[in-house]
């Protein structure tokens, strides 16, 4: 094992453990390396050659020292992996563990650097002795190997002999202390590895803290970025597919404010716990903060793949969760960007999984959205559109048209209005399009006041050409709308210029923003209950459904949602249950209107339901002013 220069290892053992052998030996001519000395009460206890089993430790009751690294666990032994290629060595190294009262050392020893390298990898050993001079590989490759693998168990190297360079260049390989075997006695070498040990675990906390978010025990932004670069590494390599999602959760806020702080956090980490749950363990879940997340996805083969995950974190979050003993729902929005398709870089992809997620948001929430290059354009032309939208509202080049919704019973005829941007460069630019840019520009009270005073200068048109009576369907997309404290005052004030009553104008507001602004206390109900305009709950059963919004809030018209109406008839369970919320409907005295006919069998049946009316591309699709008038 040592060359010439190295004194004889039999020479250092003889003097180092000379007590010990002598004591050993009392009787016998032949020293045996396993026996247990004499002195200890517990007598004689066969050690194998791989693993060995130190247990003295403290006795009942006893204190644990000041300065001691407490094992994980009560009093779980500490395990030892002890690469040494000298048996004998071994051994004696072995007995002076034996001697340690101060913890319960648990013992397997390997001969060779790469046993080793294995065992360590594996992850269950706290602590490492080994020897500078090992067959094959010195102590200081052992090293250099551990850092490149990433292996992090603290490394104690001993010897019988070393030069201070060589010390000093293990240190800064990362061992964690160097021993000179004819020094080393039971205290030396017991403090040694429990303070490698406790230093180590401290380094792993601080690491921790810096890597991981501290309230849901997820990656956090930093580490996120790190797990992102080296899996685009690894895709180029293997020329593979990695997606980035990010993850918004509709709803938090509401919830947050209501339940308050504590319970906000409670759900974080279940939906932490959660999206955990729904991946593999290859794949990264990091918190970014407030209630976005984000994930990356390696190894894919196929962009449908990414939307198998999707549709898996989509259904994670679904199920409500429990909260002070009440039951709370929420729902997320999800953008997924696809490498190489989307992006090359980490930047890149994240900006453009950001932007798919708003987008999904805009649709309504509770959906996965892919980038594509129409994306692209909106990121690059968002500013120049925030400052055409404001001067296309100042001057009322925005546009309506109007679906009319066919009825199937006795009543007013209505009519749904959908926004249009005619843009001078652009084209016909949809209302789902530049919604959330109006959002983010903070344009949705001008885009609201318009929709609102257009509404009204249409129906009292109308209104004079004697059609009537009639609701006039106005959108409201976001809750920020809902919540402007003078959305009921602007919508009576219109009404009243323009000589039309309020019931003729009805907010058309989707179920998710009603369930928000409820959770967050419905302080908008109120005004708008007093204001007498009319409320329709828009793609009713889309997402989780409260009866609290038809409860509390001052609701005149049910729209069910496409996804309520696919499959019927065909799906008895479906037909059913569209059957039940009709019912309902009539027994809370509600309007209501079906949304995304297929075909004349569905319309059959909503008919025979008791169905109010429907609005779909099959009974008319959305009209200029001028064929909505002849439709009339």
């Amino acid at each position: 094992m040592f060359d010439a220069a190295v004194p004889s290892l039999k020479f250092i053992t003889a003097r180092r453990f000379q007590p010990e052998v002598e004591h050993s030996m009392e009787g016998s001519e032949e020293f045996e390396p396993f026996s247990r000395p004499p002195a200890e009460p517990s007598g004689p206890r066969g050690l194998a050659e791989s693993a060995a089993v130190v247990a003295l430790g403290r006795g009942p009751g006893e204190p644990r020292p000041a300065g001691e690294a407490p094992a994980e666990g009560a009093d779980r032994p500490l395990r030892l992996l002890l690469v040494e290629d000298d048996p004998e060595e071994a051994d004696l190294t072995r007995r002076l563990l034996l001697r340690t009262q101060r913890a319960r050392y648990e013992v397997d020893r390997v001969g060779t650097a790469e046993e080793g390298l294995r065992r360590l990898a594996e992850g269950t050993y706290d602590v490492c002795l080994a020897d500078l001079y090992l067959p094959g590989r010195d102590g200081l490759a052992f090293l250099r190997t551990l850092r490149a693998r990433d292996v992090r168990v603290p490394v104690v190297l001993y010897s019988g002999y070393a030069e201070e360079e060589v010390e000093s260049l293990a240190i800064d390989l990362g061992a964690a202390d160097f021993l000179d075997k004819e020094e080393l006695d039971t205290a030396r070498l017991d403090r040694c590895l429990r303070f490698a040990i406790a230093r180590s675990r401290d380094l792993a906390r601080l690491d921790r803290l810096a890597q991981y978010d501290e309230l849901t025990g997820l990656a956090n932004r930093a580490l996120f970025r790190d797990r992102l670069d080296k899996a685009l590494a690894a895709a180029r390599r293997h020329r593979s597919l990695v997606a980035v999602v990010l993850l918004d959760l509709n709803g938090f806020k509401a919830v947050n404010d209501r339940l308050g702080h504590a319970a906000g956090d409670t759900l974080l980490r279940a939906v932490g716990e959660r999206l955990r749950a729904a991946l593999r363990e290859t794949d990264t879940v990091a918190r970014l903060g407030g209630d976005e997340f984000a994930v990356v996805v390696e190894d894919l083969r196929r962009a449908e793949d990414a939307a198998i995950v999707g549709r898996k974190l989509l259904d994670a979050v679904a199920p409500s969760f429990t909260l002070d003993g009440e039951a709370v729902s929420i729902t997320a929005s999800l953008g997924v960007a696809l490498y190489p398709r989307d992006g090359e870089t980490a930047e890149q992809l994240v900006e453009r999984a950001d932007a798919a997620m708003y987008r999904a948001k805009r649709e309504g929430g509770n959906l996965c959205r892919f980038h594509d290059s129409a994306l692209d354009r909106e990121i690059a032309r968002g500013p120049v559109l925030a400052a055409e939208l404001r001067a296309a509202i100042a001057a009322d080049e925005l546009a309506l048209l109007f679906q009319p919704q066919v009825t199937l019973a006795p009543g007013p005829v209505g009519l749904a209005t959908i926004l249009r941007w005619d843009h001078p460069r652009l084209g016909r630019v949809e209302a789902e399009d530049f919604r959330a840019l109006a959002e983010r520009a903070g344009l949705m009270e001008e885009l609201t006041d318009w929709l609102v005073r257009a509404a009204c200068t249409q129906a009292r048109r109308w209104v004079s050409q004697g059609f009537g009576p009639l609701h006039l369907a106005v959108p409201i997309y976001s809750r920020r709308q809902l919540a402007w404290s003078g959305l009921a005052e602007r919508v009576e004030e219109q009404c009243r210029l323009h000589g039309i009553p309020p019931a003729a104008l009805e907010l058309e507001i989707e179920e998710r923003l009603l369930l928000e602004e409820l959770l967050a206390g419905g302080a908008a109900f109120e005004s708008l209950r007093r204001s007498r305009v009319r409320i329709a709950v828009a793609r009713f059963g889309a997402g989780p459904t409260s009866l609290m919004v038809l409860r509390d809030a001052p609701v005149h018209t049910l729209k069910l949602a496409r996804e309520l109406i696919h499959d019927t008839p065909r799906d008895e369970h479906r037909t059913l249950f569209v059957s039940s919320i009709v019912e309902l409907a009539r027994t809370l005295k509600l309007r209501l209107v079906a949304e995304g006919i297929e075909d004349k069998a569905q319309l059959r049946m909503l008919r025979r339901a008791g169905c109010d009316a429907v609005q779909a591309i099959i009974s008319c699709p959305p009209l200029p002013e001028r064929d909505a008038t002849a439709w009339l």
